[in-house]
């Protein structure tokens, strides 16, 4: 089991890390040549291409991952199903598009949301096969569908973009990435699904996944909801520094996460009966998942305005006290989902949508609360119920494994406090420089340098954890 999750974390790290990178690049160059209102005109589409996607895969994926006792019937029906529903869901999202563009009184978006809704006819063709390859631990052909995907319409959008095709060249890299990945998975499992479809194994799959349907379709309604909220009431230049500003907050957090759910899950699925082991995983995970994303976080706090001007150019600087409030939103997001995974392996999904029911109208109320004070309170906002939502997570972890939110502080609390000592340094060794760019190389050199300083003072167990890991996948 070691040996799996190692490699396991060792390639879905260089996935997530290396698309993270390639997204980035092409992101920095493409945004440079188009405007915030482009982004914005996108950004606008998010709420209704994220429920949808949500819809998409019903909680069949995750089922199938976490029964021990899965065959090639279940693989085949949730392959059909999921097919039914990416037709289905496209031809809403076609006969919705006049409605949507309406209501942000923006034209355009009509063309757009009917192009984009193809996304979710390729999506639905890869369920069944990317969670064959999650259960068999196939974490490198993973990474190169994902690295190969970016790659290729990473170029095609920069191209676009450059020839003057505006929010069209960000449309269709969505829609030639979603076509890749059904090409390469093909390609690469050459999987055939059965010629039947099981009422008894989708009533089961349906039992498990529906739970996980509602509360994935509360989360993201709640994730998206500010980008509605913001092009309705501000403007798409305003909901283009948003989504920017979230962004590159959001990327740190959104890498670990990806890698902590894709080996995570899998891994205390094979030892959901053992409740020591289980505690086990979960201390270690928790440990190395916060010691790797708050020195980044905190880090794009202190170095938030070079970094946006050094990658973006000044056009974009309005996002900058956004994205730092931001990161702090995302602080506590892997941590929770990690404590929302000892639920899903325990088969208890009821408790997961019990909890979306009683968090997410205390987000609502900070929302709407904050609105009236402007777009960085409505930021504010975000935080503070990212903190809450923690907290409440954190209540069965407790109960299930004895390991709620004292014992999870007595973990995170040293990484803050190294995390904050390198951000001071990071900040006072930045002062001394005018340059944006200088600003942001060698203040990222102090707080690396710091960083691994102070852990390597203070024998930190993650440290020395990562370093094996590297070091082994290296060879």
């Amino acid at each position: 089991m070691k040996d799996k999750a190692v490699n396991g974390v060792f390639w879905t790290s260089v996935e997530r890390i290396g698309s993270q990178v390639l997204s980035l690049l092409v992101g920095i160059a493409v945004a440079r040549i188009l405007s915030p209102e482009d982004y914005g005109i996108i950004g606008m589409t998010a709420i209704f291409l994220a429920v949808a996607s949500t819809l998409l895969d019903s909680g069949f994926g995750s089922a199938l991952i976490q029964n021990q006792n899965r065959t090639e019937t279940d693989y085949s029906t949730c392959f059909y199903f999921n097919i039914v529903v990416g037709l289905f869901w496209y031809v809403v999202l076609f006969l919705a598009a006049p409605l949507i563009a309406d209501f942000y009184r923006t034209p355009l978006l009509e063309s757009v949301c009917r192009v984009l809704g193809l996304v979710f006819v390729f999506n639905s063709l890869t369920i069944s096969q990317t969670a064959r390859l999650t259960v068999e631990f196939r974490f490198r052909e993973l990474c190169f569908v994902t690295l190969g995907t970016q790659l290729l319409t990473g170029i095609v959008g920069f191209i676009m973009a450059f020839k003057g095709y505006g929010v069209w060249a960000l449309v269709f890299q969505q829609v030639g990435a979603a076509f890749l990945r059904v090409c390469l998975i093909e390609w690469i499992t050459h999987w055939k699904p059965l010629p039947l479809f099981s009422k008894i194994a989708f009533s089961r799959m349906f039992s498990f996944g529906s739970k996980i349907l509602c509360s994935g379709i509360i989360n993201t309604v709640y994730d998206n909801i500010y980008t509605l909220v913001i092009g309705r009431v501000f403007s798409p230049v305003e909901v283009g520094f948003y989504n920017r500003g979230n962004q590159f907050a959001q990327l740190p957090s959104q890498s670990l996460l990806s890698v902590v759910m894709k080996v995570v899950y899998p891994l205390m699925a094979e030892v959901q009966d053992d409740s020591e082991k289980l505690c086990r995983a979960y201390q270690k995970f928790l440990r190395i998942s916060v010691f790797i994303l708050y020195p980044i976080l905190i880090g794009l706090i202190v170095l938030a305005e070079s970094f946006i001007y050094v990658l973006l150019g000044d056009k974009w600087l309005p996002c900058v006290p956004l994205m730092q409030i931001l990161c702090f939103s995302y602080l506590f997001d892997p941590l929770t989902h990690i404590n929302l995974n000892i639920l899903y392996v325990r088969g208890r999904t009821d408790l997961v949508l019990k909890l979306e029911l009683i968090k997410k109208p205390i987000a609502l109320i900070i929302l709407f609360g904050m609105l009236p004070f402007g777009l960085w309170w409505l930021c504010a906002g975000r935080a503070l119920y990212s903190f809450i939502a923690y907290c409440f997570n954190c209540f069965y972890t407790g109960k299930f494994i004895r390991f709620g939110f004292r014992q999870q502080m007595y973990y995170s609390v040293p990484v803050i406090v190294k995390s904050a000592l390198m951000g001071i340094i990071c900040w006072r060794t930045a002062l001394g420089f005018e340059e944006p760019w200088l600003k942001l190389m060698v203040g990222f050199l102090a707080g690396l340098l710091s960083y691994i300083g102070l852990n390597f003072i203070s024998h930190d167990e993650s440290f020395f954890d990562i370093k094996g890991i590297i070091l082994k996948n290296g060879k």
